[in-house]
């Protein structure tokens, strides 16, 4: 089978530099549904429909925007992100079973053995203690939150079920929603890396992929 290289741009974001640093995955796994047809740049779909799972690495803007709608406030007007890498994935169920996922559970692997899993909440208060860094609390920054059921919206804010980040997901038929997850920062010159992602409660997936990284303005 022929492998066509997908180059899929991932931003990870340096709280500490001026300059963002933008990385490229290349998808190295043969079989994996990737099509993109229709997707937002840079969004990989890791399940498809009935139960459909992307992955999309959020700009510094869109973070910005969601600390917005969430209404967060600190007691510095300066605020920045925790160097940190961040992943943010949509999910929609389509069938009439309920489907399991706990997206904190999903982390990357060098083939030295070296892995980067999601950091808790007792991680991240200890590490970012700054209060640059209140603005984008753990508990609701990287909740879960179920934004429809069926063709309905919530009428008075964008959620109709929020989950703590550590609690995982349950979609009930109908249901679709979004978490961001933060993972340890995955630094430049660091290549070869395999994804690891559940797929439901008990099964998960893995994704070869090669990293590239430049420097962006």
């Amino acid at each position: 089978m022929r492998i066509v290289p997908l180059l899929v741009p991932v931003l990870f974001l340096a709280a500490c530099a001026e300059n963002r640093l933008h990385t490229y995955m290349l998808i190295q796994t043969p079989g994996t549904p990737v099509e993109t047809k229709g997707k937002k740049k840079g969004e990989i779909e890791l399940s498809p429909k009935p139960l459909r799972l992307t992955m999309i690495a959020p700009e510094a803007e869109d973070l910005e925007n969601l600390a917005e709608d969430l209404k967060l406030v600190a007691q510095s007007k300066y605020h920045r992100l925790p160097p940190l890498t961040f992943l943010r994935f949509d999910f929609e169920n389509r069938t009439a079973l309920h489907w399991k996922l706990d997206l904190a559970s999903a982390s990357f692997s060098e083939p030295g053995g070296k892995i980067y899993r999601a950091v808790t909440a007792k991680e991240y208060a200890a590490r970012f203690t700054s209060v640059a860094y209140e603005h984008f609390r753990y508990d609701a920054m990287y909740a879960s939150y179920i934004t429809r059921h069926d063709n309905e919206a919530p009428k008075e804010s964008f959620w109709f079920e929020k989950k703590a980040p550590h609690e995982g997901v349950v979609l009930r038929r109908g249901d679709a929603g979004f978490q961001v997850v933060p993972f340890e920062f995955i630094p430049a010159g660091v290549e070869d890396l395999t994804f690891r992602y559940p797929v439901d409660e008990k099964n998960f997936r893995e994704l070869k992929i090669r990293l590239y990284t430049e420097r962006g303005s």
